[in-house]
């Protein structure tokens, strides 16, 4: 067959992890098969098919094949030129992508790798709908430049080495951290809640965590709120806030923003005056739950206050007035020494009696039980006092009895204990009893480690103080203590396997207080068990016993494996028979005993033991021989085992061992009886089955050296030679034509009598053995009768390797033939049951010499011969072969065939004409010939004749095409290259294109001068080798070779990944394809400039700010030429930071915010109110913020916005408190008889801290003060500023006056008498004014007396008239009273008698004959009531409503 052409195009269209589709083009020509060679790593399978595809399978995933695939002409033995194609087969996908490490920035991605051979790997990582890739060698990526708090999708997939072929892909989902949160704010304070706000972060959407401690304690609050109002908290307590963002998977959270704040005190309670002298109280209280305060005191008495700070609970205020009452108002103030708790008010008295004899009657863990005798005197209350390590509590009581609680368990107390007086101020001495808690149990006692002796116990300290324990074990009623200051005890001389009690117990430091115990059991481990023994083995168990260990009752396990699967077994007793095992197999018993908990063991003992094999079964002799017998059983069920082979002949016994269910036992003696006894052994060649026994005679030797000693035409008489062994006797079948008769004897000869004559008999001998049955391998001769000789040999038909001879058949019987032959001495003989001989295997055109002659049925006797002599003809040449072909010439060379010396002919043909050459060499060459032109040559061998001539041989070859020439690149685009050339001169031709990249070669045919290779990977060097193809489509021109780069895809996806005010960071999805560098056109106004980079970021720099930009990226194939289509983007950067950021005017409502552009342009400004996220645009440099809540503090972030009002700059903070609110409804009062103004005002609904007024503080929340001090009758000016985190209030200004009091007592009035006659009845006397310091004197009332004895007036004396002097219902009255309101007089002149009426007081006339005593009182307020007389409608002085001064009697 002539070899078909070369397959073309081999190509791979579908890939699997364990699969590869292939299909080519079939060869020009007849019909043929394919076969495919793949091979991977040295080692090659071929696969066949009738197919132009094949489904090559059984592959391993990502594995590089190399397929070559040939056409095989119809013999399956000719092949074409074979074409090889490279493929990976698929990757398998990577399973289970975590997340192992994540920043605002970064996602750390990490997988499992297939199985299969070396890849990469790609991660498509994508966020609303923009998707990058990254490719790396590893099973991690860290893959950068990601937005903060931003979902992204991860897609990944394994690439196999091609850089190709790809695998399916997996996808996991991951947020990256969100950024920090900025600025927290405390923005309002109470005593159980703090208001926080803070800047929300740069990124995606998130939510809020705060976590709030104190004290070590965490909790965690979320909120969607940049604000959040914190609850539940304590007073005056120090909390640390930790606010972090939460990105949308509730999951990822930003670094935590630290901020610290202080809330507010509550109230302090119980103010107690525990020490009073006749200059000092000495004032204690209970500290406002919640964190530490300082304490500040205000005290007063009459209208003057001071105030006094301190940083304890307790304060001794000196230069105080004996046996005097005083106010004592107590506040808390919070950590920042600014905020003030509500105020508790206290009055002080004197002290009663120390209270005696106290006892504690009962104590448990967290409480003791007091009680006291009463002091003697009145009644009081108690107060006490308990302390540890320095902290001091108080509690109060009116019982004499008290239940101190919440303490801590074994601690020492110390308590003091004193009586407090009816003012629940006033406190005797105290008394001091010291006791301890009693200490908490133990818990959790666990038993360690036990062993026989020994139980080593641990338990957990009780809460509280230190302690020491003791430890109560008892067995049988027996108990012992032990004392340890450790939390473990090793508890030893303990008996083995035995039951134990342990009470453990704490013990205060008095080592008398202990604790309610706690108990736990425990067993001591018992002994080993000891010489464990098989006593009995079957089939299937084995029986164990062994020796109980010293100590406690115990019962036993036994733990029994094979394999690797272990079982377990119980059992009380110290035998234990383990059956349903497997025959013939090892056991491993591990044997321990068990304490009576039936969980503590001992070690363990362990014995190994075969159970029995089972019997073989069905013993046979499948084969016997002279001096064996093969003998073959069914082996038992159960494990692996080995046989013996025990047997016998005439009492002698062998043994033989064998680990095959056939045995062959040799050296026997033939013909000869034996017993045969069977048996498996275990795996210990020690345990053996029960045994089977099968009996055989060995076969008895062959007779030999058979002979026909004399043969006639009827009869044959036979002789052989007996065989060595035991007695036999001998059978003989003979038979001719399918007919078998037997003779038997006992001799070793035998006539075989009544034949035919001319006849072949074939005649059998064996030995029979003494069983009649086994008998040895037969010996067979065969004779014949004598033939006559063959007639008339003729030569009939000669090749060129045989000649065919007949004969004549001679007459009588059948024979056979023998042909003798020769040349140059050499002789061969061949026979045949035909009168005709072809004689083969001839050397061609030579001369033979044929004997014939008949050949009897024996073939050894033979006829006479006859003799013939005949020529062989030449062979044909073969392998004819264009060697050498060019474009003018063919040189041809072919094999010379065998046989004698030839010459040679070659005849060949183009176009109908045919021209001869001869020659007497196996080559010529052919010249004068036309290019690319088919011609046909054909070739023969000529004899030494020159005469006879072979069989011809035909070849038919192609001149060279001449090349092609100018190949040129027309057009290119990612995935093509058009390639074009110039045809060569000569015949039709076609073209073969090979192109090539990173040693992977295909190839391409056409008819044309221009191809367009599609397909291609983008941005890759390929190498085109063209060629032009002659008409047989084998035969190819020289190549000629152009490289071009494929035109690279286009980036994707460019994005601004950062933007400062003088840089934009770009990234973008690199194409696929080959490495490729990237250029970066940027312009802005008309100006552009470029950058070149490797990588798919680039960091543009030197940028105006707030500036747009447009960025055209394009990637650039290997040879810096070759660009892609281009991609553009627009960004802008950001605006430069603003300066100088001051709120300018700050009112109760607004602050105005000014600030200084930035040096570059910025076209907007964005202003944010942190606390409530409310936005406000503007385009000036300044901006009133309005309807703000007096007194608070606010947060603002303000930055540029570039005029795409997207891009903003980075903010800058600053925070800033509106002026605080004025108090409202101020009012003053100036009470009479003391010189104090009481101020009260309605504070403000807006937060502030303190009132000023003048020169007194005022904390927040109180809404009235008393300013003392004062004079009298006097108008003060009084301010009231509100101050609180901002500016102050505009003040409120009140004129106030202060009340009046009784005039001063003055020595210094002179009453000036005008000297009477002895005989009148008025008396006229003058006085100066009182004075009016405490307020205007504005009526004097003038008492007269007739009882001189009297010094001092008492003021009842005010409401006494002459009419009550007249009636003699008083010695003293009021004669009149002078108004001197509307006048202010240097003197005064009054005229006692002279009738003058002013309401119920009548001016009447004295007696001349008394003696009289004149008083003045002087009213600072006069007021009178009707008198007791209503008809008259006079009024008398209201001495309870009036104020007033009485001067002693003149």
């Amino acid at each position: 067959f002539p070899e078909p052409g070369p397959v073309t195009l081999p190509t791979v269209t579908n890939v699997t992890t364990a699969s590869i589709f292939l299909c080519w083009v079939a060869p020009l020509g007849g019909n043929v098969s394919y076969g495919v060679n793949l091979s991977n790593s040295g080692q090659t399978r071929q696969l066949l098919t009738d197919q132009t595809c094949l489904n090559v399978t059984n592959l391993n995933s990502s594995t590089s094949y190399s397929f070559t695939v040939f056409a095989v002409a119809g013999d399956n033995i000719t092949v074409s030129d074979a074409v090889t194609i490279t493929a990976f087969t698929k990757p398998g996908p990577v399973t289970s992508p975590t997340v192992t490490n994540v920043t605002t920035t970064s996602i750390f991605l990490c997988w499992v790798a297939p199985l299969g051979g070396n890849v990469s790997y790609g991660v498509n990582f994508s966020n609303s709908g923009q998707t990058q890739q990254l490719l790396t060698n590893h099973t991690c990526i860290n893959v950068t430049n990601l937005n903060s708090a931003t979902s992204y999708s991860f897609i990944v997939f394994v690439v196999a080495g091609d850089n190709t072929t790809v695998s399916d892909s997996t996808t996991i989902t991951a947020f990256t951290k969100p950024g920090p949160v900025t600025s927290p704010t405390a923005v309002n304070v109470t005593t159980t809640s703090i208001f926080l706000c803070w800047v929300t972060p740069l990124g995606g959407n998130v939510s809020y965590g705060v976590n709030f401690s104190n004290s070590g304690q965490t909790q965690q609050l979320l909120t969607n709120h940049t604000c959040l109002n914190v609850t539940n908290l304590n007073s005056a307590t120090s909390y640390s806030f930790t606010v972090f963002a939460v990105a949308g998977d509730n999951t990822t959270v930003s670094d935590s923003a630290t901020i610290t704040a202080f809330t507010k005190p509550g109230p302090v309670t119980s103010p107690v005056v525990t020490n009073v002298t006749t200059t000092s109280i000495f004032l204690c209280w209970i500290a406002p739950l919640g964190g530490n305060v300082s304490y500040g005191v205000n005290f007063s008495n009459s209208g003057q206050t001071q105030q006094l700070l301190t940083n304890h609970t307790c304060l001794n205020v000196t230069n105080l007035n004996s046996a005097t009452s005083y106010s004592f108002t107590v506040f808390a103030v919070a950590g920042d020494n600014i905020t003030v708790s509500d105020s508790a008010t206290i009055t002080a008295f004197t002290k009663p009696g120390p209270v005696t004899s106290p006892t504690v009657t009962n104590v448990t863990t967290t409480s003791i039980f007091l009680c006291w005798v009463a002091p003697l005197g009145g009644n009081v209350s108690y107060g006490v006092n308990f302390s540890n390590s320095g902290q001091t509590q108080q509690l109060l009581t009116n019982h004499t009895c008290i239940n101190v609680t919440n303490l801590n368990s074994a601690t020492s107390y110390s308590f003091t204990v004193f009586a407090v007086a009816g003012d629940n101020t006033t406190v005797s001495d105290s008394t001091t009893i010291t006791a301890f808690t009693k200490p908490g149990p133990v818990t959790s006692p666990t038993a360690v480690n036990v062993t026989t002796t020994s139980v080593f116990l641990c338990w957990v300290a009780p809460l509280g103080g230190n302690v020491s324990y003791g430890v109560n074990f008892s067995i049988s009623v027996q108990t012992q203590q032990l004392l340890t200051n450790h939390t473990c005890l090793n508890v030893t001389n303990l008996n083995s396997a035995t039951f134990y009690s342990f009470t453990v117990f704490a013990v205060a430091g008095d080592n008398t207080t202990v604790s309610d115990s706690t108990t736990i059991t425990a067993f001591t481990k018992p002994g080993p068990v000891t010489s464990p023994t098989a006593v009995n083995v079957t089939t299937t168990s084995v029986f164990l016993c062994w020796v109980a260990p010293l100590g406690g009752n115990v019962s036993y396990g036994v733990n029994f494996s094979n394999s690797g699967q272990t079982q377990q077994l119980l059992t009380n007793h110290t035998c234990l028979n383990v059956t349903n095992l497997n025959s013939a197999t090892s056991y491993s018993f591990t044997v321990f005993a068990v304490a009576g908990d039936n969980t503590t063991v001992s070690d363990s003992t362990t014995i190994t033991a075969f159970t029995k094999p089972g019997p073989v079964t069905s013993p046979t002799v499948t084969n016997v021989t002279t001096t064996s017998i093969f003998l073959c059983w069914v082996a038992p069920l159960g494990r692996n085992v080995s046989y013996g082979v025990n047997f016998s002949n005439s009492g002698q016994t062998q043994q033989l061992l064998t680990n095959h269910t056939c045995l062959n036992v040799t050296n026997l003696n033939s013909a000869t009886f034996y017993s045969f006894t069977v048996f498996a052994v275990a795996g210990d060649n020690t345990t053996v089955s029960d045994s089977t026994t099968i009996t055989a005679f060995t076969k008895s030797g062959p007779v030999t050296s058979p002979t026909a000693v004399n043969v006639t035409t009827t009869s044959i008489f036979l002789c052989w030679v007996a065989p060595l062994g035991g007695n036999i006797s001998y059978g003989v079948n003979f038979s001719n034509s399918g007919q078998t008769q037997q003779l038997l004897t006992n001799h070793t000869c035998l006539n075989v009598t009544n034949l035919n004559s001319a006849t072949s008999y074939s005649f059998t001998v064996f030995a029979v053995a003494g069983d009649n049955i086994t008998v040895s391998d037969s010996t067979t001769i065969t004779a014949f009768t004598k033939p006559g000789p063959v007639t008339s040999p003729t030569a009939v038909n000669v090749t060129t390797t045989s000649i065919f001879l007949c004969w004549v058949a001679p007459l009588v019987g059948n024979v056979s033939y023998g042909v003798n032959f020769s040349n140059s001495g050499q002789a061969q003989q061949l026979l045949t049951n035909h009168t005709c001989l072809n004689v083969t295997n001839l050397n061609s055109a030579t001369s033979y010499s044929f004997t014939v002659f008949a050949v009897a049925g024996d073939n050894t006797t033979v006829s006479d011969s006859t003799t013939n002599t005949a020529f062989t003809k030449p062979g044909t040449v073969t392998s004819p072969t264009a060697v050498n072909v060019t474009t003018t010439s063919i040189f041809l060379c072919w094999v010379a065939p065998l046989g004698g010396n030839v010459s040679y002919g070659v005849n060949f043909s183009n176009s109908g004409r045919t021209q001869q050459i001869l020659t007497n060499h196996t080559c010529i060459n052919v010249t004068n010939l036309n290019s690319a032109t088919s011609y046909s040559f054909t070739v023969f061998a000529v004899a030494g004749d020159n005469t006879t001539v072979s069989d011809s041989a035909t070849i038919t070859a192609f001149t060279k095409p001449g090349p092609v020439t100018s190949p040129t690149v027309t057009n290119v685009t990612t995935t093509s290259i058009f390639l074009c050339w110039v045809a060569p001169l000569g015949g039709n031709v076609s073209y073969g294109v090979n192109f090539s990249n990173s040693g992977r070669t295909q190839q391409l045919l056409t008819n044309h001068t221009c191809l367009n290779v599609t397909n291609l990977n983008s941005a890759t060097s390929y190498s085109f080798t063209v060629f032009a193809v002659a008409g047989d489509n084998i035969t190819v021109s020289d190549s000629t070779t152009i490289t071009a780069f494929t035109k690279p895809g286009p980036v994707t996806s460019p994005t601004a990944v950062s933007v400062t005010p003088t840089s934009i960071f770009l990234c973008w999805v690199a194409p696929l394809g080959g490495n490729v560098s990237y250029g970066v056109n940027f312009s802005n106004s008309g100006q552009t400039q470029q950058l070149l980079t490797n990588h798919t970021c680039l960091n543009v720099t030197s940028l105006n700010s707030a500036t747009s930009y447009s960025f055209t990226v394009f990637a650039v194939a290997g040879d810096n030429i070759t660009v892609s289509d281009s991609t553009t983007i627009t960004a802008f950067t950001k605006p430069d930071t603003i300066r100088w950021l001051n709120p300018t005017d700050v009112t109760t409502t607004s602050i105005l915010l000014s600030w200084t552009a930035p040096q570059k342009f910025s076209d907007s400004y964005k202003i944010k109110i942190m606390n409530n996220g409310i936005v406000f645009l503007t385009k000036e440099t300044s901006l009133n913020v309005t309807e703000l809540l007096p007194g608070t503090s606010y947060t603002f972030s303000i930055a540029g916005i570039a005029a795409d009002n997207k891009t903003e700059g980075d903010p800058i903070f600053i925070t800033d408190c509106t002026n605080t609110a004025a108090v409202i409804n101020a009012t003053c009062v100036g009470p009479n008889y003391n010189a104090v103004l009481n101020i009260t005002w309605q504070p403000p609904s807006v937060p502030y801290t303190r009132v000023y007024i003048n020169n007194y503080t005022v904390y927040s929340p109180a809404t009235s003060y008393v300013i003392g001090g004062l004079n009298y009758f006097t108008t003060y000016t009084i301010t009231l500023i509100n101050t609180g985190c901002g500016g102050n209030s505009t003040p409120v200004v009140l004129n106030c006056q202060t009340g009046i009091t009784s005039p001063p007592d003055l020595s210094n009035v002179v009453l000036v008498l005008i000297t009477p006659s002895t005989t009148s009845q008025t008396i006229t006397f003058t006085f100066k004014p009182f004075s009016s310091s405490n307020g205007p004197v504005l009526h004097y009332a003038i008492i007269v007396t007739s009882n001189t004895a009297n010094e001092i007036p008492d003021k009842s004396v005010l409401i006494n008239t002459y009419n009550d002097y007249t009636n003699g219902q008083t010695d003293t009255y009021v004669a009149t009273i002078i108004d001197v309101k509307s006048v202010n007089p240097a003197e005064l002149s009054v005229v006692i008698g002279d009738g003058n009426v002013y309401n119920a007081y009548v001016n009447g006339p004295l007696d001349s004959t008394k003696s009289y005593k004149i008083a003045i009182a002087g009213f600072t307020e006069l007021n009178l009531s009707a008198g007791s007389r209503a008809s008259t409608g006079a009024s008398k002085i209201d001495i309870v409503n009036s104020i007033f001064f009485i001067h002693p009697f003149f």
